[in-house]
């Protein structure tokens, strides 16, 4: 398996800059019918990811929407959650880290933002490769 032929490149991907707020943030996911997005700075390197359950404790533990509405998502992305993959990681890599999170986040040397894999993608690959194995097993 090649990390490369899944990639889904930044300027086909959905994903929050940070100096957006909070209300934009919301609006964009929503408009995209988004739960989870990368969030990535001006100069394109990956901050962290933010999901709906981010935005909901963040609102709740700064006083309600009003008072949060412009602050910027830096505030909130969280590295650490879905963590970035470099374009060189292995296929295991790969695999463990599509078990935390709907997308892998994919990173160059550099650490900029090149894209994401997706997980339906992942599973695709191995339900697809299954068959090719039982297909072969049989003859």
């Amino acid at each position: 398996m090649n990390i490369i032929r899944f990639l889904h490149r930044k300027t086909d991907v959905c994903l929050l800059h940070d100096y957006k707020t909070v209300q934009q943030a919301l609006r964009i996911m929503r408009s995209h019918g988004c739960k989870e997005l990368p969030v990535v700075n001006q100069e394109g390197l990956y901050i962290g990811t933010v999901n709906e359950g981010d935005f909901l404790w963040y609102i709740l533990d700064y006083g309600g929407f009003e008072a949060v509405k412009d602050h910027k998502i830096s505030k909130i992305a969280q590295k650490g959650t879905v963590p970035a993959l470099k374009i060189t990681d292995t296929d295991e890599d790969l695999q463990r880290a599509a078990l935390r999170s709907a997308f892998v986040p994919i990173i160059d040397d550099r650490d900029m933002f090149v894209g994401t894999i997706s997980r339906e993608d992942i599973i695709a690959y191995f339900v697809d490769l299954g068959k090719e194995t039982a297909n072969t097993q049989v003859l």
